[in-house]
């Protein structure tokens, strides 16, 4: 971080952009809690104080190992004032809300905020509707598998990851269409990353959490992509025709 302004101290996306292209030098990097002696490591951090110990590593006596990860989604589902959704019966708030809170990035702890102030607003939206009739369940109707991320994964921490570019994105689309057509497990996922994958195609420019080597600056004015998985899947197939069934 030797000359970039913030150092270690810079926001979030500026930070894993330094630490993604030292790993990809051949370095590793480490966060060293040990450089602040009165640290009370297990008590300040007890979670990650039992990820370090059970995979092997003293976090109060040895550096840990760190990497980048994406927050791949944030703040996609449009709501209005009361956190109500397009859909009837559903709310949203959190990380998953597009209100505003969130801009470009995934900050330290702006979920929290999210949270604490949408939340209320849509605990009272709730509060004042009358509640529903659930449907039952269809008779037949047998229980979904369990969903299979790891073909997802793989994908989009190849290609749609710290850094982006139009080439990698369009392999990626390419590559999630018949999963995502599949009555599969790993389907669901496919989805949700092949509709992330054709937004940042849309997206061609850098803003906060989404880099895109190809398109390194920032436009002048922001704008919204509105995107619905059917037009998702319609812009994967023009991209990969050979690859529908």
């Amino acid at each position: 971080m030797a000359g970039i302004p913030g150092g270690e101290l810079a926001p979030r996306d500026v930070v894993s952009r330094a630490v993604w292209r030292h790993m990809e030098a051949g370095h590793r990097v480490f966060l060293d809690a040990r450089v602040v002696p009165e640290l009370d490591f297990p008590r300040r951090f007890p979670a990650i104080t039992r990820f370090c110990q059970a995979a092997g590593i003293d976090p109060v006596t040895e550096p840990i190992p760190v990497r980048p990860a994406a927050h791949y989604h944030m703040g996609g589902i449009a709501v209005d004032l009361a956190g109500r959704t397009s859909i009837e019966g559903l709310w949203a708030c959190g990380e998953a809300a597009c209100t505003g809170l969130h801009g470009a990035n995934r900050l330290a702890s702006n979920s929290l905020l999210e949270a604490a102030v949408c939340g209320r607003f849509v605990a009272e939206s709730i509060k004042g509707t009358a509640p529903g009739r659930r449907g039952g369940v269809p008779a037949g109707a047998q229980a979904q598998a369990p969903a299979d991320l790891l073909p997802v994964r793989k994908i989009l921490s190849k290609t749609a990851g710290v850094l982006r570019d139009g080439d990698g994105l369009a392999a990626a689309a390419a590559e999630l269409l018949p999963l995502a057509l599949a009555d599969a497990p790993a389907s669901d996922p496919a989805r949700v990353g092949l509709m992330t994958v054709i937004a940042a195609l849309r997206r061609r420019e850098s803003r906060g959490a989404h880099a895109r080597t190809d398109f390194p600056a920032r436009a002048a004015a922001a704008h919204r992509n509105v995107l619905r998985l059917g037009d998702a899947l319609a812009a994967a197939r023009e991209l990969a025709p050979e690859r529908v069934a």
